[in-house]
């Protein structure tokens, strides 16, 4: 792999030239082992325009934006469900005593003494 600043001088080269291609970003990754996606970011973030090629329509333009999103309410969904699984999994795990699995450990200082025998 290169050094971003040297990658971003071939890309710049290669826009000059007018030979920025999806077929060329495709050779330069498998060349220097970068990623072709990354390319296509880098060119995009500095403004170098890819040049269309026949037959292929994988290169980034104006026309197709990918915009990501985040579905907060399925997050919280998903968040609420492992918590409440987690709480029951710890209310299940009940040993002879009466105490849950977490205060099952002896502490100095616990409210919970340890019973014993006797």
């Amino acid at each position: 792999m290169k050094p971003l600043h040297q990658v971003l001088r071939d890309l710049e080269l290669a826009a000059h030239r007018g030979t920025l291609t999806p077929s060329f970003l495709d050779s330069y990754a498998r060349r220097n082992g970068e990623g072709v996606l990354s390319l296509y970011g880098l060119a995009a973030r500095h403004g170098l325009p890819v040049a269309a090629e026949e037959g292929r329509n994988d290169q980034l333009g104006e026309h197709r934006e990918w915009h990501a999103h985040v579905d907060a309410s399925a997050v919280e969904r998903d968040l609420d469900a492992r918590s409440a699984a987690v709480v029951r999994a710890a209310h299940a795990a009940v040993e002879d005593d009466g105490r849950p699995a977490v205060l099952r450990k002896p502490t100095r200082n616990s409210f919970y003494p340890v019973k014993r025998a006797g």
